[in-house]
Formats: structure tokens, sequence, C-alpha cells
């Protein structure tokens, strides 16, 4: 009873002081320890500095019988609750939704590689289904893995994993494909576009020069018809020169000057209207194609960066960055399994 009154039924003291407390021989304290220990009435330990530790059993009996009394457990109730951090709850949630859409990428991504192969609509479904196994494979056997790892299941774990690895080298070989031959398309096109660019902006910029160096600003109807007036002033010679196109003397020459200055002139002026036609051709096939100027920017701009932040110590080209970035989104879609593993060990109680 007179454990009962302390905190939790349990004192730590000396023996002398024990005994003086009730009044007692050190023997009778001794002798009467040892008979309620052996009846389960305490229980008796060694403390520091060579005080005994003495707890009633009575409390944790009464506890028990309670406990029983309304199916609570038989051991006392843990004061530790469990608590949910809200930072924990919103990262794991946004992760598990990121872990799905990357799954479903995943998945067409897989299915559509894997069915391009096939010869036959037979073919096609059954490689079809295989990709999406191997997908599913990908992304559910990480938490598979961690799940009996913690059962202490060791073996299973390791095949789990083994399995994983093995899964994860075909998804990211079909994704590497699907995202190569989609990207390679797409730059190539972009590629052919900037090049048709290039060439007719070139054409642009020689047709511009070749038109500034003509100077003659009068229509070829106009010249033409002044050739017809200045024909009869080289009568005389018409006939011996050809209509003054075999000049070989000095008089044929003076008589044929205006005819020939007007030939000269009528051809200037219709090569500048030549000139003109294709100067609106260019410029109107200019403007329809799309304003691209590179194949790959984004490819061709990071190498540049980073050439330029290292001061060339690191030079990549871009055909290393477009490897880099082929490598990146077929890893993404294959890194679903363990980003739904992390959600789900985030979203798991903890105790505090």
């Amino acid at each position: 009873m007179w454990l009962d009154n302390h905190l939790d039924g349990r004192v730590e003291m000396s023996l002398s002081d024990l005994a003086q407390q009730f009044g007692w021989t050190l023997t009778k304290l001794r002798r009467s320890l040892s008979a309620w220990a052996k009846a389960g009435r305490i229980t008796q330990a060694s403390g520091s500095k060579g005080k005994v530790i003495l707890e009633s059993m009575a409390c944790e009996r009464t506890v028990r019988m309670v406990g029983r009394a309304f199916g609570m457990p038989s051991d006392p109730p843990s004061t530790h609750k469990p608590v949910r951090s809200v930072a924990a709850l919103i990262a794991s949630a946004v992760l598990f939704v990121t872990a799905l859409g990357l799954t479903a990428v995943g998945l067409v991504m897989n299915a559509r590689f894997a069915a391009s192969f096939g010869q036959t609509a037979e073919a096609a479904v059954l490689l079809a289904g295989v990709g999406l196994a191997v997908d599913l494979l990908a992304v559910s056997l990480p938490s598979v893995g961690v799940q009996l790892w913690h059962r202490r299941s060791l073996l299973p774990a390791c095949v789990a994993w083994t399995i994983w690895l093995a899964v994860l080298m075909m998804a990211l070989l079909a994704a590497t494909g699907f995202a190569s031959t989609n990207i390679g398309d797409a730059v190539a096109n972009r590629a052919k576009i900037a090049g048709e660019s290039a060439a007719l902006t070139e054409r642009l910029d020689r047709l511009r020069l070749d038109r500034a160096g003509i100077t003659e600003s009068r229509p070829a109807a106009a010249i033409e018809i002044e050739l017809q007036r200045a024909q009869p002033d080289a009568q005389a010679v018409w006939r011996i020169t050809s209509g003054c196109r075999d000049v070989t003397r000095t008089t044929s020459a003076q008589a044929c000057a205006t005819v020939l200055a007007l030939r000269e002139a009528l051809a200037t002026a219709e090569r500048r209207d030549a000139i003109d036609v294709e100067l609106r051709e260019v410029q109107s096939k200019l403007a329809v194609l799309p304003a691209i100027a590179m194949a790959d920017p984004q490819a061709t701009m990071a190498a540049e960066i980073i050439k330029w932040v290292t001061g060339g110590t690191v030079s990549p080209a871009a055909s290393d960055i477009a490897r880099l970035r082929a490598l990146g989104l077929a890893l993404a879609p294959s890194l679903a399994g363990i980003i739904a593993m992390l959600a789900l060990s985030l979203a798991q109680v903890r105790r505090a």
C-alpha cells in the first residue's frame, strides 16, 4: 500500500532508509522484501549507489485486468501518438501524382514503340502487351522490394530488385528509342526548314545586290518604242551590218550607235524586270516559312552556355547535349516506381 501511494508505484532508496521508514531492522526488511518478491507482489532490482528499486505489481495487475475487460491489449498503452506532417502529406501527394503521370507516359511510349516492330496486327498487339508488362513491372517492383525487405524476406526482396534492374534496362531501351526517333524527326524537319530559309535568304541578298547595280529606270516597252524610232537613222548601213548586229567599220558604228545603246538599255530593263519578279517570288516563299534559325537551338545554346560558364574548359558538342537530353527523357518515366515508393514512404504514419 505504501508503494501504491507513490508515482507509478515505484521508489528507489537505500535499505537503511527504507528500514527506518517502517521502524524495522535490516534483517526483517530483507526477509519481508524477499517474501513479497516471491509472492509476486513487488519487484526488486539494484539501483545506483547501493540503492534498491522497488515496484508494486498491484498497479500493473489492475491495468491489465481493466484492459482485458474492455478488450484492450495486455501491454500498457503507449503515450506516443501518431502524427502526420502536413508538408510530408503534400509532398507525398505531389510525388504520387507525378508517378502516376510518368507511369501513363511510360506505358504509352513502351507500348507504341514495341508495337512498331510488329509486322502484322497480331504481332503488334503481342509486342505492345510485352511493353506494357515491362513498364508495369518497372513501376511496381521497387515498392514490392521495400515491403519484402521490411518483412525480413531478404531473398525475395533481392529477387524483386534484380528483376527490376532487368526490366528497367528494357524500359530504358524502349523509351530511348521512342524519344530519339521523335526528337530526331523533329530536329531533321527543323534542319530542313532552317537550310531552306538560309538558302532563300542568301539568294534574296544576291538578287538585291544585283538589282541595286541597275540604274535603268525606263520601262522596257518605252525603250522598245525608242528603238523603233532610231532604226531609220541607220538605214544606210542597215543591210551591210545585218540590222546593226555585225558592226565592223567606224562609220557603221557611228550610224548604229543609237540603236546599239537602246538595245543595251532594253536588255538591262528586261533583266531588271526579271530580277524584280524573282525577288517577289523569293520573298513570298521566305514569308511562309517558319522563323527557324537553328535545327536544335536547345542543344546548341546549352553547349555554348556550358562552354562560356567553364571558360572553355568544358566544351561539349551539340550532339552531346542531344544525347544527354534523350537519356533524361527516357529515364524519367522509368523512375516512376522509385517516385511512387518515396510517396508511399512519406505517407506512412510516423511516431512522435
